[in-house]
């Protein structure tokens, strides 16, 4: 019977040493708390300047001076005003940034391209001390059209120094108050918009002294490209990329090993299992799995000409993007693994993209941001990039080639790959469909997706 008494009486004890514990660590929190706002750590490059100077302080004494002299009120009075309103001013200056908050908030970080995304501004003062004034120089990406509540367009300016996007607004908030401002992006740009950092401005209520502080976090708006419908691609709803014999499924993957079997002639040496072979002494080969499921890996070029060196056409590569984008969602409705290799560079890379098959649920939206991603730069031509990838690939995965061109030599590496046994399906949105015969190759002839795109004419000479 003494024992449960025992043991709550315990427990109380235990509870209070824990309480009294963490109300002693609550302290030391709240003033690190405090002493980080007032030191504006959440900003960085934080500056200080200044319309009081010396001369103040001179005009200061001299009033004083004569005031002790002439025994005047009125100069004693306006002596100690003056003293008092710098006074006042420095200290708020010196707490003019503390417990302000500014924010941006997207009611959706990914959109595809046509949406419109609302982004809300948020300024909160958590003091006592009104904010009289803030200017605040936002980044904003200059590609979008904004317009605020009333539908008016805000102006993004363009900064020629650093080609970035400005946004410029002004606040007052008084003790703990609270603005939000709320706008509507159009996302009429496929890529990454980045969003900040914020520069404020700040300072006393008499103008006599500026606090200015960057807020250092930065936002990302993903935008991903239009998708076509089946119907608008003009694909079959069975079997869009071609019908898939019945040996298909037999064909070996590489990629999985079964086990392993005695070495035959005509395996080769890349297909020699060397660990077998020295554990049995013996020469032992690979035996693979056979490949159960069609795999798909899109091709996309993103050159527009025959020389990629020569330039592009945004608007050829912006349709060619949305038709590989369209592929991959429609691999991903009929549970096909699903790949992405681009002759385009992603920003800050100095690689091809890559994206090999798989079947996560993630896979589509991995592609669709690759897309959204991907530059008009050509790291090579796309023939030469088939060539080199294909002998990676699985073997028995189908091909699928999106170009807005396709030349000679992109024809004639398709054409070597298809006599390899590989499955390739090509789909062009060149003005003409390929004037040479593509034996065993399905050809999709996409013109109707650009026609209302105004390519330049070479001019005759």
């Amino acid at each position: 019977m003494l024992q449960p008494v025992l043991d709550q009486e315990l427990q109380q004890d235990v509870d209070r040493s824990r309480r009294g514990r963490e109300g002693r660590s609550a302290l030391p929190d709240r003033l690190k708390w405090f002493m980080g706002e007032s030191r504006a750590r959440r900003y960085i490059d934080v500056t200080k300047d200044t319309q009081f100077s010396e001369a103040w302080v001179l005009l200061g004494v001299l009033l004083t001076l004569l005031a002790l002299v002439t025994r005047s009120r009125f100069l004693t009075s306006t002596a100690a005003c003056l003293f008092v309103v710098a006074a006042a001013g420095w200290v708020w200056n010196a707490l003019s940034l503390f417990g302000l908050h500014y924010s941006r908030k997207f009611s959706e970080t990914r959109a595809f391209l046509g949406e419109t995304v609302e982004l809300t501004l948020e300024v909160r003062n958590r003091k006592y001390l009104p904010v009289t004034w803030l200017h605040v120089v936002d980044i904003f990406s200059g590609g979008l059209p904004i317009e605020d509540a009333q539908g008016t367009v805000a102006q993004v300016h363009i900064n020629r120094t650093t080609n970035r996007g400005e946004f410029t607004s002004f606040w007052s908030a008084g003790a703990f108050g609270r603005l939000t401002r709320r706008f509507t992006i159009h996302c009429t740009q496929r890529g990454y918009h980045v969003y900040g950092p914020a520069a404020l401005s700040t300072g006393d209520g008499f103008g006599m002294f500026t606090r200015r502080g960057t807020l250092p976090e930065q936002q990302r708006l993903i935008i991903y490209p239009r998708l076509y419908s089946v119907a608008e691609l003009g694909l079959p709803a069975k079997n869009p990329f071609g019908e898939r014999t019945a040996t298909a499924r037999l064909v070996e993957d590489p990629l999985h090993t079964a086990g392993i079997r005695d070495w035959q002639p005509h395996d080769g040496m890349k297909r020699v299992h060397w660990k077998a072979t020295a554990r049995h002494d013996a020469l032992l080969s690979r035996l693979y799995q056979p490949s159960q499921e069609p795999q798909v890996i899109i091709f996309l070029n993103v050159a527009t000409l025959e020389r990629h060196w020569l330039g592009m056409i945004p608007e050829l590569m912006e349709r060619a993007i949305s038709v590989a984008g369209s592929l991959a969602a429609v691999c991903s409705e009929q549970r096909l693994p699903v790949g992405l290799i681009a002759n385009g560079y992603l920003p800050g890379s100095d690689q091809p993209l890559r994206l090999l098959p798989g079947r996560s649920p993630e896979q589509l939206l991995h592609i669709l941001e690759l897309l959204a991603a991907v530059t008009g730069f050509a790291a090579r031509p796309i023939e030469e990039l088939l060539l080199h990838e294909s002998p990676r690939l699985p073997w028995g995965s189908t091909l699928l080639v999106v170009t807005a061109i396709a030349h000679e030599e992109l024809l004639a590496a398709l054409l070597d790959l298809q006599r390899a046994g590989r499955k390739v399906v090509l789909f062009t949105l060149a003005e003409r469909p390929p004037e040479c015969d593509l034996p065993g190759i399905t050809v999709y002839h996409l013109p109707h997706l650009v026609e209302d795109v105004i390519t330049p004419m070479p001019l005759s000479v």
